[in-house]
């Protein structure tokens, strides 16, 4: 399977160029893709009632909650929770950004990426053709959300800008890419690259390392981690079970390759691990991306705590199963990061059964908030989105899925994270609310 997001999508070609502007670029989404064009057509009424031209009302924070709204009216089923009046009136669409926030200020955001180095990516100089395909596919992405060049966007800078300020992001993970084969020999995302972040906004931000695969040599692969833990001072691991090497793949239960990992981390205080799970993209084998590799190696290592990024979908029913039939697992999480981006605005439907499935089997106290941002643009479309968005009744009561109540909301958006990062929600509400004021003034 090999896995684009933008095949996903119809009509990304219109897609605004602005990535400061996350209310037009999610109002866009909701007019690609299948239902596309009934939304398209009920923008149209829509504007008219709210006495504005077509063009500018999607260009105003009017326009996501219309589109959320046409959502609802095309599928017939609520999936959001929006009233007519925050589609028609500037003053109730305010009141509604006020009480969201009020509900769910306190947002972490556990997958967040810089995708980008210096020199970037050359072909035949430090990317081989692989290298140079993957680096196209986040060129693609980033290009539609309106980072103009792509990856070189998606940058340190940027990073500040579009996460930290102008989203509602309180706290940023910030994740690596590997694959040194496919770069030179020196990681996509080199650390001293991207420590970058950290070092530009510490009380906001953690740092994750990557790069370690031990069909690269396990001796090796233990000396990088301790090197990361010594010198990067990182605060977890977030890893590939896919690689670049010929041997292609390997297990997190594999207990000559992986558990003397798994080993270290308890030594070195490495407690949480993460791992890219589902989206088997490219040119990765699609078995590197399930995750029954984590069956025995989350009871192998009771007190490590196992991330499953992108919810491994879309395998999430067996990653949900992993915790749904051994509900004495305490270490077992996963995150949304792309998974509710594709298919939130596209298709509800599918959203619905996703989160449905993972906080019904897993639990609402293991699921984390994720956007795979830079490579989503800005965040604060996907974070609006989740605000408003609610599994329908009949889907409650049909599958047994809980309904999204505002505890389970602000578990998900940032408890869970806080719980197992340790991170003090009062000095990272204080660091945000400066770093508000210093864009601002």
């Amino acid at each position: 399977m090999e896995f684009n997001i933008l095949n996903h999508f119809k009509g990304l070609e219109e897609m605004p160029t602005d990535p400061l502007k996350a209310d037009e670029i999610g109002t866009s989404l909701f007019m690609t893709g299948n239902m596309g064009p009934q939304i398209s057509k009920k923008m149209d009424e829509k504007a008219k009632a709210a006495g504005m031209t077509r063009r500018n009302f999607i260009k105003s924070s009017l326009g996501f909650s219309a589109a959320m709204l046409a959502a609802n009216e095309v599928t017939g089923k609520r999936f959001f929770e929006v009233g007519a009046a925050e589609a028609a009136d500037i003053d109730a669409k305010n009141e509604a950004i006020h009480l969201a926030r009020a509900s769910s200020d306190f947002i972490v955001d556990v997958h967040t990426h810089v995708c980008t180095r210096p020199g970037h990516y050359q072909l035949g100089v430090n990317t081989s053709e692989r290298g140079m395909w993957f680096v196209q596919l986040l060129d693609d992405l980033g290009k539609a959300f309106g980072m103009a060049n792509g990856t070189r966007d998606m940058n340190v800078e940027n990073y500040g800008k579009l996460i930290l300020e102008e989203s509602d992001t309180t706290v940023g993970v910030f994740n690596p890419f590997g694959f040194r084969e496919h770069y030179g020999g020196e990681d996509m995302i080199p650390m001293e690259y991207q420590v970058g972040v950290r070092n530009k906004w510490p009380k906001s931000t953690i740092m994750l390392a990557g790069g370690l695969t031990p069909n690269q040599g396990l001796g090796e692969t233990l000396d990088r981690l301790r090197m990361y833990v010594a010198d990067y001072k990182i605060s977890g691991l977030k890893l590939y079970t896919f690689d670049a090497t010929p041997q292609k793949g390997w297990w997190f239960d594999d207990e000559k390759l992986a558990y003397p990992i798994w080993e270290e981390c308890r030594k070195l205080g490495v407690k949480n691990i993460g791992c890219h799970k589902g989206i088997p993209f490219g040119q990765f084998y699609a078995r590197y991306a399930h995750c029954e590799d984590f069956d025995a190696a989350a009871d192998d290592f009771l007190d490590l705590n196992f991330i499953a990024y992108h919810s491994a979908w879309p395998y999430h029913n067996e990653l949900a199963a992993l915790k749904g039939f051994k509900p004495q697992r305490k270490n077992l999480y996963c995150e949304i990061g792309s998974t509710f981006a594709a298919t939130v605005t596209s298709r509800p439907l599918e959203c619905a059964h996703v989160l449905g499935t993972l906080l019904r089997d897993l639990g609402p106290d293991y699921v984390l908030w994720g956007t795979d941002s830079l490579l989503w643009g800005n965040p604060q479309w996907q974070i609006e989105a989740f605000r408003k968005f609610q599994i329908p009744d009949e889907l409650i009561e049909g599958h047994g899925y809980p309904k999204i109540t505002p505890e389970i909301r602000r578990k998900v958006f940032g408890e869970n994270a806080a719980r197992i990062w340790g991170i003090d929600k009062q000095s990272a509400m204080s660091a945000k609310a400066e770093l508000t004021a210093t864009a601002t003034a």
